[in-house]
């Protein structure tokens, strides 16, 4: 007699994997030694799959016993002395890895293979047999196959899953009642354990990982613990749950993970139990509840390391003064570099102690400016060192009220931990947490990411591979040299934005310039240094460049005043940045690669399309920032922050930009004017009532309206035209700017700005040459080709696009597109060369000659190169030799 059974307390996956089994075997008898969970119970009150009860079969008739989802014999309870019994065949199919050695060793028909889920393995053997299923059926294996792959979201899930369920779903599974059955809400007995385990328990970080550890002494739930344990892991967004709850005489240890590198088959098995990296289950007799606990999380704090340190949240460079710095001076130096807190060194520059703001603002009321901060330093707040677990300085923090926990090594400050730091790291497990709540089931996070989040995967589908092999070669001498190093702003933007940017920019906290030369030599690239500013450029020999900086912050001396530079920690570099997006760094670090550095909300910002400036004093410090914004606005399809564009109405308000130099207002401007739609970014400037600054008499109309847009179309046709021909389209723009000035406002914006020789004279061509050529153009019908070529030749591209935005007629437009297209690419067949052979001297007249040729060519005068030899013979009053 074949019989077929699954382990105790069966989930779907083992009832599942029954049904399936037996369409191996079809004279093959169902059994559940030790039961089912609720759900399974429910289902089989109403669904009769046939099983028969261990009472009413004859054991001594198994001949074969094919055990499916398990492969432990102290799990399938009567059964279990069939297992070791040489005349009775064991048959297993499991996606567990083995607890210990079984018949499994020497069964010659065993399926055992990490899978998302035993179901998947029985599936395979159906499909290899083309052994057909009803939908019934279907629908069953496909409650076994989304209930242990967490509908195809666990980490365990691998493409057979994904089969599998194809095959399930081409034969007539029902999703819906999958999905009702599944999804169905907790018993009250099941609530009652949840709540116990939310109350007593407790996150342990461990290998960069969120881990759960909880306990609880409600046993009204025995048979739904698991899925409960389940629900805990979501409700709380951890990456793995180790659970125990205490029954009558036993504590049974559940685990899940979401990351198969918090192995919690491990910790099962060390129990005595089984299972595999994201989900396992053990029996625990003679133990104590707390005793279990306790050793739960000795064997995870041994097995990995706890590595949410203090190194890991820190801020680092730091900011420090000296104890004999003045509180005046010291007051002023946290207004400058934006701190509330400075840690105090010595003569030695050994740790001292710490001064606050609220400090220096109380010694400056009672006019103690000139004393010195070591008088009115703290000496006794709580320090730690680089290797303290995060979870204790937090508790420290919120058990003293200090903001400010300076992290020491041999007496040396090497960072410190603000209350900010502390914030964003709860922050990003909140985040993490409600972003869970709200996804239904299976559903797939959406948006840009939170916080904390690691783009090692978008990093190399997205980049060049080279690319991404200098960024990890450079992440792996950064290690070597102990130094965090970071790429930062528009190319981490882009990443999450999926546009491409191959522009890197990388970030040393320490000396850039230094670890540029070491990157230099490891890349073969020459290295060009800038001391003042603490950056460097690596130029390889075929053309690509890599920009390293120096991590800095930045101070103004007076409003639109260029900054001063000091060197200072990545958090600090990325704050003097102009806008959210821009402020975003991934870490390049070997053990952190690919981890996102979102200090200031920019991911939020990406998601919601909203440009946002860092602080109130941004517009203040860098006027030209605002037109940064309406470029990015125009370029994204973004739009400003309310704040943002409120500060932007203040900024021209106190007619900040006429102080601007014309260069960094005209740098700016050439930029905004290149992107792909110039006109919306002239309207936008108009409607921030920015225009002024180019000119106080610019304005927009309709008359500017009209003629942007028939540069747009111009622009457009001159794009398709020549796509790799080079035209400043910033200049046309510019020009269309200044045909709605009066001729001295013109004069007024060439003298306001710097614009080079050749850009002013353009610009001074287009402003006279365009009427006179229009009208030309406009009133004589009868201009041929050559008339048309000497009329335009001496314009430039740009000059041209403006004649055919201007022009109201199509002859102009025809005349002009004619030139660009074809009269500019005739040239006569002969040469000052031929008119040598044939007899001419050399001279004025050879110039004469060709203008003459290029004439006769462009009206169709001479076509072939004996026309042209005759014309020329004529021309210089020679008869052609017999």
């Amino acid at each position: 007699m074949d019989v077929i059974a699954t382990h105790s307390n069966a989930d779907f996956d083992g009832l599942a994997s029954m049904v399936a089994a037996r369409k191996l075997f079809p004279e093959a008898k169902l059994v559940l030694p030790g039961g089912g969970q609720e759900a399974v119970r429910n289902f089989l009150a109403v669904h009769d799959l046939d099983i028969a009860k261990l009472k009413d079969i004859d054991l001594s008739q198994i001949t074969r016993l094919i055990l499916v989802d398990t492969q432990d014999p102290d799990r399938i309870g009567a059964l279990s002395s069939y297992v070791e019994n040489p005349a009775v065949e064991v048959v297993l199919f499991d996606h567990h890895l083995k607890p210990q050695a079984s018949r499994a060793d020497r069964s010659k028909h065993s399926v055992i293979e990490l899978v998302g889920a035993t179901t998947t393995l029985l599936i395979e053997q159906l499909r290899r047999r083309h052994i057909p299923v009803t939908p019934f059926e279907a629908t069953v294996m496909a409650l076994g196959l989304y209930e242990e792959t967490g509908s195809f979201t666990f980490s365990s899930t691998t493409s057979r899953d994904f089969e599998a369920g194809a095959f399930l779903a081409a034969a007539g599974a029902d999703l819906n009642m999958v999905a009702e059955i599944l999804n169905s809400p907790l018993d009250p007995d099941a609530v009652a354990l949840l709540n116990d385990l939310l109350e007593h328990s407790e996150v342990h970080y461990l290998e960069g990982r969120k881990v759960l550890v909880a306990t609880s002494t409600v046993d009204r739930c025995r048979g739904e613990a698991a899925g409960v344990v389940h629900r805990l892991a979501e409700l709380q967004g951890v990456d793995a749950v180790l659970v125990a709850v205490m029954m009558a005489d036993r504590v049974e240890v559940i685990g899940r993970s979401r990351r198969p590198e918090i192995d919690v088959g491990w910790i099962a098995r060390e129990f005595g139990g089984g299972g595999h990296a994201v989900a396992a289950a053990a029996t625990v007799k003679g133990q104590t509840l707390a005793e279990v606990k306790e050793r739960v999380v000795r064997l995870l704090t041994t097995h990995y390391r706890p590595t949410l340190l203090a190194q890991d949240v820190m801020t680092r460079p730091v900011k420090a003064i000296e104890v004999d710095t003045s509180v005046t001076e010291a007051g002023q130096r946290m207004t400058a570099y934006g701190l509330n807190v400075f840690p105090i060194l010595d003569e030695k520059d050994h740790y001292a102690g710490i001064v606050s703001r609220e400090s220096i603002q109380k010694a400056l009321f009672h006019r103690l400016g000139k004393m010195a901060v070591r008088d009115i330093m703290q000496t006794d707040a709580y320090v730690a060192q680089p290797d303290t677990s995060f979870h204790e300085i937090e508790t420290a923090m919120i058990e003293r009220n200090q903001r400010f926990v300076p992290i020491i090594t041999d007496r040396k400050i090497v960072g410190v931990i603000t209350r900010t730091d502390l914030l964003r790291t709860l922050h990003d497990d909140v985040l993490k947490v409600a972003r869970m709540r709200t996804m239904r089931s299976g559903e797939a996070e959406a948006g840009i990411g939170g916080p904390r989040r690691n783009v090692k995967g978008l990093l190399r589908s997205r980049l060049p591979h080279r690319l991404v092999k200098v960024l990890e070669d450079a992440g792996q001498l950064a290690d070597r040299c102990e130094v965090p190093l970071f790429v930062v702003g528009g190319c981490v933007r882009d990443l999450l934005l999926a546009i491409e940017n191959l522009d890197l920019d990388l970030v040393v906290e320490g000396d850039g310039i230094a670890f540029a030369r070491k990157l230099g030599e490891a890349l073969h690239a020459r290295v060009k240094v800038h001391e003042r500013f603490g950056t460097a450029i690596l130029l390889s020999a075929d053309g690509f460049r890599l920009d390293v900086a120096t991590a800095r912050t930045e101070y103004y001396e007076y409003p639109t005043a260029l900054p001063t530079v000091e060197q200072s920690s990545i958090k600090k570099d990325l704050y003097r940045r102009d806008f959210t997006m821009n402020a975003l760094a991934v870490r390049l670090n070997g053990k952190g690669f690919g981890d996102v550095l979102d200090f200031y909300g920019g991911q939020r910002d990406l998601n919601d399309k909203v440009i946002r400036v860092l602080h109130g004093l941004s517009f203040v410090e860098d006027p030209t920032r605002v037109f940064r914004a309406v470029r990015f606005e125009c370029r994204f399809g973004f739009h400003l922050g309310k704040d943002t564009a409120a500060l932007i109405a203040g900024a021209v308000k106190m007619n900040l930009f006429q102080r601007l130099s014309g260069h960094r207002l005209l740098e700016e401007l050439k930029l905004l004017l290149d992107e792909r739609d110039p006109k919306q970014a002239i309207k936008r400037l108009a409607e921030l009532n920015l225009l002024k600054f180019i000119h106080p008499k610019l304005s927009w109309s309709d008359r500017l309206d009209r003629l942007l847009a028939a540069l747009d179309e111009a622009v457009d046709w001159y794009r398709l035209l020549y796509l790799d021909r080079k035209m400043e389209v910033w200049l046309v723009y510019m020009m269309g700017l200044l045909e709605l000035l009066p001729e001295r406002a013109v004069k007024d914006v060439l003298k306001r700005f710097p614009f080079s020789e050749q850009e002013a004279t353009r610009l001074k061509m287009a402003r006279v040459g365009c009427h006179k050529v229009i009208r030309r153009l406009a009133s004589q019908r009868s201009l041929k080709p050559a008339d048309v070529y000497h009329l335009l030749s001496g314009l430039s591209d740009e000059t041209l696009l403006l004649l055919m935005a201007k022009s109201k007629g199509e002859t102009v437009k025809r005349q002009v597109s004619a030139f660009l297209t074809t009269y500019q690419q005739v040239k006569p067949i002969l040469t000052g060369r031929d008119l040598k052979a044939m007899g001419l001297k050399p001279g004025p007249q050879f110039k004469k000659i060709l203008d003459r040729l290029l004439h006769a060519r462009l009206n169709g005068e001479v076509k072939t190169e004996s026309e042209e030899r005759d014309l020329v013979m004529k021309f210089a009053g020679l008869k052609m030799d017999s």
